[in-house]
């Protein structure tokens, strides 16, 4: 006969087995889970792709890695990091540009854009951190990365909105003929100006000007920052100044230019005129 002790341990023996299977196969899962955590987007290879713009997607980075070729753009680039990295793919079928924007990040968040494939001789044409854009060709395909610009983040919750690019800025210049030396040796010149798609705080009219005295030729400078670009034109007042001596009355020359500047891009317009300058008290 068997004894109840041998039945006892018997049956305890198997318990054991049991929960040591069990206990096994909860184990590899798990561990299968952690090496599969990674997003699918971790690696250019995997680049999500975007089908139609305006587009914001929202994704949880905090699994990404970084690798050797997030390495090898950033040399172009010089980020504080490429923590996190993820990417996506977007074909820009007009020419209109690629605007992304990852500022709603939870995260400071960078972004690197490159024209074509980034495995296979692909060019990096813009890289920022929170902000970049670029213009190319028809057609173009760019793969974009996002990633953690912190060292010590690896990265939170990606909010990256891809849009178009604005439109280009335009700007426009004139300068009058007429112009005031000051009671203290300075110049004010005026005209106007007008601009469109840009930032006025980015943007500005500035130039140079000269009157000869003699042998002496009197150099001066003028800025004008910020200026406003809604299409309007606008009059514009600057008072240039020279380290060098005083304007007068008579000739004087200027090469002037306005500065409009987008997310992407600036206009320019440069404006060289003869000024005919009278003495005044202002």
């Amino acid at each position: 006969m068997v004894s109840v002790q041998t039945v006892r341990g018997t049956l305890m023996g198997v318990r054991r087995l049991l929960v040591a299977v069990a206990t096994a196969a909860l184990l590899v899962p798990a561990t299968a889970a952690v090496a599969a955590a990674a997003p699918a987007n971790d690696t250019a290879g995997g680049a999500r792709a975007l089908a139609a713009l305006p587009k914001t997607v929202t994704q949880n980075t905090t699994t990404a890695t970084t690798d050797a070729l997030d390495a090898e753009l950033n040399a172009q680039c010089g980020a504080p990091a490429t923590n996190g990295s993820v990417w996506f793919r977007v074909v820009d079928k007009t020419g209109a540009g690629l605007l992304v924007d990852t500022t709603a990040s939870d995260y400071s968040a960078g972004i690197m854009i490159v024209a074509g494939d980034p495995s296979d001789g692909g060019q990096l044409v813009a890289c920022g951190p929170g902000l970049s854009a670029t213009r190319g060709e028809p057609g173009t395909t760019y793969w974009v990365m996002a990633f953690s610009d912190t060292p010590s983040v690896t990265g939170g919750t990606l909010k990256a909105t891809f849009s178009e690019a604005p439109p280009a800025p335009t700007a426009a210049l004139t300068v009058n003929r007429n112009a005031v030396a000051t009671r203290d040796g300075s110049l004010r010149l005026k005209g106007t100006y007008s601009c469109t798609n840009a930032d006025g705080y980015q943007s500005d009219i500035e130039g140079l000007v000269q009157q000869r005295a003699g042998r002496l030729k009197i150099n001066g400078f003028f800025f004008v920052n910020p200026i406003v670009c809604d299409g309007k034109t606008r009059k514009w007042n600057a008072l240039a100044t020279s380290d060098n001596g005083y304007f007068d009355a008579g000739k004087a020359t200027t090469a002037s230019i306005i500065f409009a500047c987008g997310a992407l891009e600036c206009a320019a317009e440069p404006v060289e005129r003869t000024l005919v300058v009278t003495r005044g008290w202002s």
